[in-house]
């Protein structure tokens, strides 16, 4: 936040000089500003709009800002739904979101583009003010040399008040080249001081983008962590590949719908299945085909498990099999034809991840405590 503060603090203390500037030397300023009214009050106005585009372009960034480091450090901004990283709270619409580098890149790149359309806006800004300089050098010449034209061609030596008559005449070559100097002149002023203030909007840009390359590297690009023995144990017993796909494919279908992957289990030390945790103190253990008998004895024990849990905590726990049968509800235990239907299940039931740093705690509590049940419960040994 410092950073980011640092550039706001910057721009006000520039603009506030560049005020302070033109107080001091008002009158300078304004016998500047009236020796082309149109030309040079056209390159003021462009220039407060200027700065005024800079200023609300940052202050736009700030809730931006705030809102990339409150979902990262896990709290919510209840309301509010960011428009330059509107890519990013899409697809990380739960906390345990898992991406490939692929789409980290072009997330980002969405990112990127939003950003530059921002300064694009600003640098057209800078290049107007340098472009209406130029225009008035130009006008100011012309008015210059049309002038001294008709000065020249107006003469009449032989008459006795030449000097008056040339004296009277210098006054529109002498306006052009006024016009010539002070629109040069505030035009440069103005381009330099927009776009001293577009530099520190980019600075501020850029630290929102590093931040949320920092963050998603870290946060994001991982998958979520699993018990490196959990996983030596799937690995181990023999399981043709279909079943495999299957897990892998069950795996994908929580984490698309929001729920984080607590562990990877055998069912009574040959049956592999996946344990899922969701708010609202839920939990899922989703296998491929398994005789209904067992998944009854497993409901059993978990229920017996659950039953002297945590004070104020009752855990709402479904066996999810993919049977390949007609689905079909019993008790805690519900079965699926295929992963297909699995997935609009879960659809239809997609978690959403807490709002508070409280509501973290207490998922973060309770989450801990299905992790120790069921790694008592499906133990190697059990």
């Amino acid at each position: 936040m410092k950073k980011f503060h640092r550039n706001l603090n910057i721009m006000s203390l520039f603009t506030a000089a560049l005020l302070v500037v033109v107080l001091l030397f008002w009158r300078t300023v304004m016998n500047i500003a009236v020796s082309n009214v149109l030309l040079n009050g056209i390159i003021i106005g462009t220039t407060i709009f200027g700065i005024g585009l800079c200023f609300v372009n940052i202050f736009k960034l700030l809730p931006e800002y705030k809102w990339l480091h409150a979902y990262f450090d896990g709290r919510a901004i209840s309301g509010f739904v960011p428009k330059l990283l509107r890519p990013v709270a899409l697809a990380l619409r739960n906390r345990h979101t898992h991406i490939n580098t692929a789409t980290l890149t072009d997330l980002l790149d969405l990112v990127s583009i939003r950003i530059e359309d921002e300064r694009d806006s600003v640098r057209y800004v800078t290049n107007t003010l340098i472009f209406l300089g130029l225009l008035g050098t130009f006008w100011g010449l012309i008015l210059t040399v049309g002038g001294f034209a008709e000065l020249l061609m107006g003469l009449d030596f032989n008459d006795a008040s030449v000097l008056q008559n040339m004296q009277m005449g210098l006054a529109k070559p002498l306006s052009g080249m006024a016009t010539a100097f002070t629109s040069s002149l505030l035009g440069l002023a103005g381009s330099l001081a927009v776009g001293f203030l577009g530099l520190q909007l980019q600075f501020a840009q850029n630290t929102i983008f590093q931040d949320l390359t920092d963050f998603m590297s870290k946060y994001v690009l991982q998958k979520p962590d699993i018990n490196p023995q959990s996983v030596e144990l799937i690995q181990k017993a023999p399981v043709n590949e279909g079943i495999y796909n299957k897990i892998s494919d069950m795996y994908d279908a929580f984490l698309d719908n929001g729920y984080e992957i607590s562990d990877i289990i055998r069912i009574d030390g040959k049956h592999p299945a996946l344990v899922a945790i969701g708010t609202n103190e839920t939990m899922f253990i989703a296998t491929p085909k398994i005789d209904s008998e067992t998944l009854k004895n497993v409901a059993k024990r978990i229920e017996l498990c659950f039953a002297d849990t945590l004070e104020g905590v009752t855990i709402n726990f479904k066996i999810l099999c993919v049977s390949g049968r007609k689905e079909e509800s019993t008790n805690n235990i519900i079965y699926f034809a295929s992963v297909d239907t699995l997935r609009k299940y879960l659809e239809k039931h997609r978690n959403i991840r807490p709002k508070t740093q409280q509501d973290w705690e207490t998922f973060d509590a309770y989450a801990e405590y299905i992790r120790v049940a069921t790694e008592y419960l499906f133990k190697p040994n059990k």
